[in-house]
């Protein structure tokens, strides 16, 4: 699969996934889809208890693979797959703070995978107006690998949301948001410029 592919299945997956993460564990994939094969298995089995002993959630690793399985992907583009969502769910603990839920830690690894920086990551959980309440957090980053993977490079996406956190919009703002660049694409309008008009009118509070 191509980095492009790559990107786009994260793209797709993302809201799916933090859907699953905020309906709480009833909702969440508890074993590995039968068709894998015993080595598949067995290798993502211990991904798994290596999350599990480093308090990360296991739930989302065993979605990728379901999620693979659905796309079609084969044993080792799978288990790359999650191997890869394993140490972006780590990095992103380390950037949104040990105490982010679900649903934040979800959005933070999609962003990670769409070309966000550790960093970059960190300042967005962190603005210097204050933290955001956990769903304006989840809804921006959601927003923000939306962007990406509309083509707004990962700079412009990212500074745009960033100012829109400092200006605390909440999560209905980019609720809005995404579905006004989505309206604005389909009526032959570039992403990014879409992005850059619709942002400057968010309200201020």
């Amino acid at each position: 699969m191509t980095r492009r592919g790559m990107r786009a299945w994260a793209a797709i997956g993302v809201a799916a996934a933090c859907g699953v993460f905020a309906g709480g564990a009833g909702a969440q994939q508890s074993t590995l889809p039968d068709r894998l094969s015993p080595s598949a298995r067995a290798t993502i089995g211990r991904l798994l208890d290596s999350a599990r002993a480093s308090g990360l959630p296991t739930s989302p690793l065993v979605d990728k693979a379901a999620e693979g399985v659905l796309k079609g992907a084969d044993d080792d583009r799978i288990v790359r797959a999650v191997q890869v969502l394993a140490r972006e769910l780590g990095q992103a603990r380390t950037a949104v703070g040990g105490n982010a839920d679900l649903a934040v830690l979800g959005a933070a690894a999609s962003a990670l995978h769409a070309g966000v920086s550790p960093t970059e990551l960190h300042a967005l959980a962190f603005p210097s107006a204050g933290a955001p309440e956990p769903g304006a957090l989840s809804s921006a980053l959601v927003t923000l690998v939306d962007l990406v993977a509309k083509r707004v490079p990962v700079a412009t996406a990212t500074r745009s949301i960033r100012d829109l956190l400092e200006r605390r919009a909440g999560e209905h703002d980019f609720v809005a948001l995404r579905s006004e660049v989505e309206q604005d694409i389909l009526a032959g309008r570039s992403p990014e410029a879409s992005l850059t008009a619709r942002a400057r009118g968010v309200t201020r509070p």
